[in-house]
C-alpha cells in the first residue's frame, strides 16, 4: 500500500468533495489576523477536559456507578437514565469543570485546552440516545475564561460521530461501527462541523480557537489492533481522507485560518500528509499510550516516549501535535517516578512536535495497575499539580 500511496493521495487531491448541504455562510472578517495560530511554529502543553462533557466510565467511576445503571457507554447511560438523562448530565456540565479548575490549570503552567465533546453537543441527530442539551453554554462559558483570562488555546473536539466511528464508547456506543461508507452519516457529521465552525467564528476569540473533527476512527474489529495503524484499514482511510477534506473546505468557506486538527487513528503523518496539499491549516493529532506494552515500566517510560517523539514528527509537511497520552506503563508502575515521566513526555513531545495535551485533567478510577498505587495515581492531572511535579519549568530543552 505504501508503494502506491502517492498515486492515490493525487487522485484525492484532484478530487473535489460534494457538501451534502449549505454551508455556514461566511462571518465578517476580523482583523486580528496576527493573532490566528500557526502550528507550525505554535507550541504548548495543556490538558484534556475528558469526563466532562462527553462521558466515559473510566473517568470518573464513583459518578458513574451512581447514574450508569450498569450502562457501557452515554448512549445506554442516558437511556437508562430515561427522564432523568437531562438533569443528570445538565448537573454534570455545571459542576464537573468550573472556573476555578481553569485557574489552577493556569497556575500549573497550562497554555491549552483539548475539550472533547460528542456529536450530540452539536446536533440532535434522529434516533441518536446521545444526551443534545446546553452542551456549547458551558463550553463558551469554560472557553471564554480560559482565553480572556489565562490566553489559552483551546481544541474543541468532536469525540464521536453519527453511526459510531471505533465500535466503542468513545466512537458513539459501544458496538456501533455504522460511520464507514454511510453518506448519511458523513451529512450528519459534516452539520455537526458546520455547528462548530459557526460556535468558533461567532466567538468573541475566534482566532483562540482549532477544530477537531474526529477522534481515534478505526474499522478493525480486532481489537488487539487497537493502538496500531492496522487499526484503520487502507478502505477506513479512504473514507476518513474523503470527510476531512470536506471539513477543510467548510471551514475555509468560513474563515481559513481557522486550523484542522486530525486524528488520523494511529497511522502516522507520513501516511497521510501525500492527501492533502501543503499550503492547508491542518495540524496532525497524535495518541500515545503505554498500559498496554507489559515491557514498559517507569524505570524505562522515558526511553518510549523519546522513541515515540522522534517518529512522530512526520515528514516535516504538517505539524504534529499529541493530543492524548498519559504515564501509565504496562508493567511495574512506580509511584515516585511519576514526576519524572510527566517530565519525560512534556519535554519529548515539546522537542519533536508543537507540544502535548494530557489525558485528562481530572481522573477518578481505583482500578488496579501493574505495580504501585491505583489507575488515578497515573491519569489524574490534578493530582499531579498537588503533588507539585508541574511546579518550575517542566519542559526540559533537548531531554531526548
Amino acid at each position: 500500500m505504501r508503494a502506491i500511496l502517492p498515486t492515490l493521495a493525487a487522485l484525492f487531491i484532484q478530487q473535489t468533495v460534494a457538501s451534502p448541504h449549505q454551508l455556514t455562510a461566511p462571518h465578517k472578517a476580523n482583523t486580528n489576523t496576527n493573532k490566528y495560530v500557526n502550528w507550525r511554529t505554535f507550541t504548548g502543553h495543556g490538558v484534556n477536559l475528558g469526563g466532562w462533557l462527553e462521558q466515559e466510565s473510566t473517568i470518573d467511576t464513583t459518578w458513574w456507578a451512581t447514574n450508569s445503571h450498569g450502562a457501557s457507554d452515554e448512549w445506554t447511560m442516558c437511556v437508562n437514565l430515561g427522564s432523568a438523562c437531562s438533569s443528570v448530565f445538565e448537573d454534570r456540565y455545571k459542576t464537573y469543570i468550573t472556573t476555578a479548575d481553569i485557574d489552577t490549570l493556569a497556575q500549573a503552567g497550562v497554555t491549552i485546552l483539548r475539550i472533547p465533546t460528542t456529536y450530540a453537543a452539536w446536533i440532535k441527530l434522529p434516533g441518536s440516545q446521545l444526551y443534545h442539551g446546553n452542551q456549547q453554554k458551558y463550553l463558551r462559558k469554560i472557553a471564554q475564561h480560559a482565553i480572556t483570562k489565562y490566553n489559552m488555546h483551546v481544541v474543541i473536539d468532536i469525540h464521536s460521530l453519527p453511526g459510531g466511528t471505533n465500535g466503542l464508547d468513545i466512537g458513539e456506543a459501544v458496538g456501533h461501527w455504522g460511520w464507514y461508507d454511510n453518506s448519511t452519516a458523513l451529512e450528519w457529521s459534516l452539520k455537526a462541523v458546520d455547528a462548530l465552525v459557526e460556535f468558533v467564528a461567532s466567538s468573541p476569540n475566534p482566532w483562540s480557537y482549532t477544530i477537531e473533527p474526529i477522534n481515534e476512527p478505526v474499522d478493525n474489529r480486532d481489537f488487539s489492533t487497537f493502538g496500531t495503524p492496522a487499526a484503520l484499514s487502507d478502505k477506513g482511510a479512504k473514507w476518513l481522507v474523503k470527510y476531512i477534506r470536506a471539513v477543510l473546505e467548510r471551514v475555509e468557506k468560513v474563515d481559513a485560518r481557522i486550523p484542522v486538527m486530525f486524528q488520523g487513528s494511529f497511522k502516522p503523518e507520513t501516511y497521510w500528509s501525500g492527501f492533502f496539499e501543503k499550503d492547508r491549516n491542518l495540524v496532525f493529532d497524535a495518541h500515545h499510550y503505554y498500559f498496554q506494552y507489559t515491557n514498559a515500566t517507569s524505570v524505562n517510560l522515558p526511553t518510549f516516549i523519546c522513541k515515540d517523539a522522534a517518529d512522530t514528527k512526520g515528514d516535516g509537511k504538517f505539524p504534529v501535535f499529541v493530543g492524548e497520552w498519559a504515564i501509565e506503563a504496562g508493567g511495574n508502575n512506580t509511584l515516585a517516578l511519576r514526576g519524572e515521566n510527566l517530565k519525560a513526555g512534556l519535554s519529548a513531545w515539546a522537542q519533536y512536535t508543537q507540544g502535548s495535551t494530557y489525558w485528562t485533567a481530572k481522573f477518578s478510577s481505583n482500578a488496579t495497575v501493574a505495580g504501585q498505587g491505583i489507575k488515578q495515581n497515573y491519569w489524574n492531572f490534578a493530582e499531579f499539580i498537588k503533588a507539585g511535579y508541574l511546579d518550575g519549568d517542566v519542559v526540559v530543552k533537548n531531554y531526548c
